[in-house]
């Protein structure tokens, strides 16, 4: 989401500058919601870390943070 955000900021330009970063929208989870990215996360780290395939849980956070950002 970053990425695309950042994409956005910038345009055409290779160049990244601290005003990008500035515009970049951070929006505010709910602290349920906070704990529900840490819990995914903590699970998507031990899958890693174990050696198993994480992708639906990452497709779930990259989903739950989209939400954020409409």
């Amino acid at each position: 989401m970053a990425g695309q955000l950042l994409a956005d900021q910038r345009g055409r330009d290779y160049h990244i500058y601290p005003e990008h970063i500035r515009n970049l929208p951070i929006p505010i989870a709910t602290s349920k919601l906070q704990e529900e990215i840490a819990q995914l996360v903590r699970f998507i780290m031990e899958k890693i870390h174990g050696g198993q395939d994480c992708e639906a849980e990452q497709q779930k956070v990259n989903q739950i943070v989209s939400t954020l950002y409409i």
